[in-house]
Order: structure tokens, then sequence, then C-alpha cells
């Protein structure tokens, strides 16, 4: 690396964050092929280490990820990510990645895989699995009301509403279905009622989602009488959610109602979040406060479910095995399945599943499972 490259690094100055789960794909891509730990996506790919045979490896990489294939000029005249997700089809527009259903990759030979988002209402951390799952489509649910939508009204609603947006793509099974902390408890949900209607849920896989409660809980949907509101505790638990700190916070299902009232200025939040570089900090302000409210409808919604039939089939379960475990463990989830759960240990935190490292170790046995139907 040379000197002039190394202080355009260490300034810093001009790093912009990935605005698009298909652009963070093309960074991570980026940051590999040219050996670096962050690429923004305005840094030119050759004044950041990349050379002639580094861009080989970056087009074969694009090509087996995204399933786009490029010319290697194509990257010499357009060498940012901000420049080449336009040539290689990627969405650049930022309003695309806050749809319901968030095609992630399409095309594929294999069965596509759906992936339902955690308590955010966001779903851009499964793009992390495109480079592990290959020749696979991959798409990811998003809370509706990111765009204006209508807050939900219980899991089952989320649930029949997926479910919907997973037959379009697909009209019929095998169904691959994944979940997220609260996702789990929604993926789970489509996947009861996709058996109900004689379909074959072939995989079901839960990524450290608690256990429903044995009971509905009577929290409020609306108003702020729920204990969910807008004050400097929930600022930490929020930014933990979003994966923006260490898992210090308490994790969800860690206690029924949050730290008692004051006043977040949510405005505020989100340029922190954007001077520290995070995506989450680009988001309109409209849409940024739509993932709040998301959040905290989903945090409740969390608490009144509770599954009126067992699913049919089995479950794997991936738990992390550090931080407070709250009883995220399959055995957990047992009483809830009809057929084996078969509980997959990864090293990491529950806010850090869709982290690089724990995110290959999990798409290591989804692979394997996938493989089999």
């Amino acid at each position: 690396m040379t000197d002039t490259v190394r202080a355009r690094e260490s300034a810093g100055s001009s790093y912009r964050s990935p605005r698009t789960p298909q652009e963070h794909t093309l960074c991570s891509l980026f940051a590999e092929a040219a050996n670096r730990d962050r690429v923004g996506i305005d840094d030119d790919f050759f004044d950041i280490g990349g050379d002639s045979l580094s861009v080989v490896i970056l087009v074969e990489a694009i090509r087996e990820t995204l399933g786009v294939d490029i010319a290697l000029d194509t990257v010499y005249e357009n060498p940012t990510v901000a420049a080449l997700a336009g040539r290689c089809e990627v969405p650049a527009d930022a309003g695309a990645a806050l749809d319901v259903l968030l095609p992630l990759r399409t095309i594929g030979t294999a069965q596509p895989l759906f992936c339902v988002h955690p308590g955010t209402g966001l779903s851009w951390g499964y793009s992390g699995l495109l480079r592990h799952l290959r020749d696979r489509p991959l798409y990811a649910l998003q809370s509706r009301a990111l765009s204006g939508g209508a807050l939900p009204g219980s899991v089952g609603e989320m649930a029949d509403d997926y479910v919907q947006q997973i037959r379009k793509v697909r009209p019929h099974g095998p169904y691959h279905l994944l979940g997220w902390s609260f996702g789990g408890r929604v993926a789970f949900e489509a996947a009861v009622r996709l058996r109900r209607a004689g379909e074959n849920v072939a995989t079901l896989a839960l990524l450290d989602s608690a256990p429903p409660p044995k009971e509905r809980r009577a929290f409020p949907a609306d108003g702020e009488s729920d204990g969910f509101v807008l004050e400097n505790a929930i600022k930490r638990y929020f930014l933990v959610m979003l994966g923006e700190l260490d898992d210090e916070a308490e994790s969800p299902g860690a206690t029924d109602r949050p730290p008692d009232a004051g006043e977040l200025d949510l405005e505020a939040l989100r340029g922190e979040l954007a001077a520290a570089g995070s995506p989450y900090g680009f988001l309109g302000q409209d849409t940024f406060r739509h993932m709040f409210e998301a959040h905290r409808r989903h945090y409740v919604l969390s608490r009144q479910y509770v599954p009126g039939e067992r699913f049919n089939g089995p479950m794997a379960y991936f738990s992390a095995t550090q931080g407070e475990q709250n009883g995220r463990r399959g055995e957990n989830w047992q009483p809830f399945v009809h057929g084996p759960v078969t509980e997959y240990p990864v090293d990491c935190t529950h806010l850090e599943m869709t982290r690089p490292a724990p995110l290959k170790r999990i798409a290591g046995v989804l692979a394997r499972l996938l493989a089999e139907h």
C-alpha cells in the first residue's frame, strides 16, 4: 500500500456508508478483494489497493455472489461501489431497500430462502448470506410500516401478509424459512399457516429466537402504556438492536418492560448514526421514525403471541453462546414442534448473529440443510 493510499485511508473523510443491502454486499466484496477492513461506496477500488489480479477476483466474486456477469473493463470504468451498482443492475435507490419483499438475489437453480426481519423491521443483515449460499435465490421480508404502511395488529396478521408475499414468488412449496429474534416467531407462525394450507415447509430455521410465553400478556398495542416509550434507556436498547453498539443492553425477552419514560430525540439519534457512518443514519426522517415505531410495536406483539398450534416438521435452531440466554434455547421450542428441534451453537451474542463470522457458521449449516431438499 502506498503512502498516499495510507494517508487517504487514515483521513477517512470521504467515507460514505452503503445505502442498500446490495451495496453492503458489494462493499464487502470490494474489501475482501482489496484486503481492506472497510470500503465506502465512493472508494476507488484501484486507489485502495486493487490491481489487475484482485480485479479478476472481484469480478468472479460478484458473479458467484450476486449472479451478475460483468466484464473486467466495467470495473475499470466504474471502480466504485456507487458507480458499479448501476452497471450490475443492483438497485441504488434506498427506497427500494424498504420494500416488504426485498429480493437480495432472484436467480439461481436452487429453491429460494425467505428470511424474516428482526424487531427493527429491516432485513438488510441477511445480505451477508449471499456470499455463502451460492446459486440460491434469497428474499427478505421487511415491516410494511417502514414505508408508511399500517402497524400490524398481531404476529398472525404479519404471518398472513408475509405468506402472501412469499407465494407471489413461489406459489407452492417446498418452502424454506428463516427468522432472527422476533422474526423467528413470525417465521414460525408463517410455517404453521403454510402447513395448514397443505404446503410442504422443508426448512424452518430460527436464529436465537426466544420461545413464545406460556400465556398471552395483556399489553396494549397502542399508546405508551406498554412501557416502550421514547427515553434515554430505550435509545441504547434501540442502538443495540440496530447492531450499532456492543451487546451490553438487555436483549429482547430479558424483561417485560423497559425502564420508565423520558424523551428521546429521534432526529438527534439519526444524526449520531449518520456521523458514525451507519446506514441507518441515512434513512429519511420519516422512515427512521417508522422504524422506531415498528420496533416498539413488535416488542409488544412478541409478548402477546402464543402459537395456536404446533409446527408439524423439523426445526433448526441456532443459539448464541455468549451473553444472557434468557430462555433462548432450542429445547424450549420443543413443546411447539411436532418433530425434532436440532440446536446449533454459534459463538456470538444474540445481536451478532448476522455479523460476518457468525453468519459464515450459520450459512454452512444452512447450506447442508437446504441441499437435502
